[in-house]
């Protein structure tokens, strides 16, 4: 088992009955997490590059129609938005990226 500084027991947020709407919005927020955090490869394409700070800025944004989006799949999602920013900012400034990445995808592949 890794021991890590950073908690990411999603399993929380993903119970036998839980709705299959609630499992989308989730899926948006992990897929978010993942496109934030994919590592920069030497002379990757211009979209990669837009992509991942496309998503950093949804993750972090604090005002404007990026935050109001983010809120509203955070609550359909089920999951307090200001706890998952605060998760997301961690988890950007952590030296613990390819842990959390091995997390979301494993979590992904088996819902």
């Amino acid at each position: 088992m890794i021991h890590s500084s950073i908690n990411l027991d999603l399993e929380e947020f993903i119970e036998p009955d839980t709705p299959p709407e609630k499992l989308l919005f989730l899926c948006v927020i992990l897929q978010a997490l993942l496109d934030a955090t994919k590592p920069s490869a030497y002379n990757e394409p211009d979209e990669e590059v837009q992509a991942r700070k496309s998503a950093q800025a949804w993750l972090l944004a604090s005002i404007g129609v990026t935050a109001e989006d983010f809120m509203e799949v955070c609550d359909l999602a089920g999951i307090d938005s200001k706890k998952m920013q605060t998760f997301a900012f961690k988890v950007l400034r952590s030296k613990e990226v390819k842990y959390v990445r091995r997390r979301i995808n494993t979590v992904l592949s088996f819902k």
